[in-house]
């Protein structure tokens, strides 16, 4: 990935402390990016309806109302949404959840990691890649 590219990132996750990790651990990571984030689906697509659309969208499963299966399949199903990565991150290892999530259009399904400097280093290898995936993805 260029680093003068910004790799716009959407966190969708219903845990505050989880979004905090999530975004301490790419402060660790040099990379350009910034971060969106969602406590919710409707909050989601919310921040989604306008002109600017992120490169990525990472999104937890497990979430009141409307889960993360829910609302992949929301996102999967709108013309103007399809298009964005999404990035399952989890603490399901289900092969059900991972299953289901793949055949609902989901770029890649993580489970999360259980400590601080294993999600550091999830990320690290990780972003630069989606970058580079959602630099080849079709744009709006």
């Amino acid at each position: 990935m260029k680093r003068d590219h910004k790799l716009e990132i959407l966190l969708i996750d219903d845990d505050p402390v989880d979004r905090e990790l999530f975004i301490d651990a790419i402060s660790k990571i040099e990379i350009n990016c910034a971060i969106r984030e969602a406590a919710g689906a409707d909050e989601a697509i919310q921040l989604l309806t306008g002109d600017k659309h992120p490169n990525i969208i990472i999104l937890d499963l497990n979430m009141p109302l409307k889960d993360g299966r829910q609302t992949l399949k929301e996102l999967k199903s709108r013309t103007d949404f399809r298009h964005i990565p999404v990035i399952i991150l989890s603490t399901s290892n289900s092969l059900f959840d991972i299953r289901e999530a793949y055949e609902s259009g989901a770029a890649l399904f993580l489970e999360k990691p259980h400590d601080f400097q294993e999600l550091v280093e999830m990320l690290q290898y990780l972003l630069p890649l989606a970058g580079k995936y959602a630099l080849f993805a079709p744009s709006r």
